[in-house]
């Protein structure tokens, strides 16, 4: 019940010091720099106020027996070292291909190295999820997310 206080304190913080945030006039053609504290801290209030009532109503997780993990074997280097290379190619990427492109790379990557049966079901995904990202934070928040990079200038997004 404390540790659900605590998260309901901090979402009312979260929420009021939103309201401190500075954004520059005139800039209505984007969402502005308060609405993802806003939508993360409202869903925060609401998710540790519907955990509060459930616990005041009695309503307690089970503790668990354990991980369930084998502690017999080692890490897996080679996966490891695949998803950290799929997410320091993002230097490169970003700058010669452009953000879509990059996060397109660092999904395939990462996905394939965690075991994705079919590479190119994670390409797709990867594409999807960079266009998205581009269009939310660069066009909706007015971030600057770079649509293309020095070798993909010619397709003039």
């Amino acid at each position: 019940m404390i540790f659900v206080g605590l998260l309901v304190l901090i979402s009312v913080g979260v929420l009021i010091t939103t309201t401190t945030i500075r954004e520059p006039p005139g800039s209505t053609n984007t969402l502005g720099a308060r609405v993802v504290p806003y939508a993360v801290g409202g869903l925060l209030l609401l998710s540790s106020l519907a955990v509060l009532v459930g616990q005041l109503r009695g309503r307690f997780g089970h503790p668990e027996a354990g991980e369930d993990i084998d502690l017999e074997h080692g890490t897996a280097w080679i996966p490891t070292g695949i998803v950290m290379l799929s997410f320091l190619s993002l230097i490169a990427t970003i700058p010669l291909l452009g953000w879509p492109l990059g996060v397109t790379i660092l999904f395939t990557g990462a996905s394939l190295a965690l075991g994705a049966k079919r590479w190119w079901v994670a390409v797709l995904i990867g594409l999807a999820m960079g266009v998205i990202t581009q269009f939310v934070f660069g066009s909706l928040l007015g971030l600057s997310l770079p649509p293309t990079g020095t070798l993909t200038s010619w397709i003039g997004l």
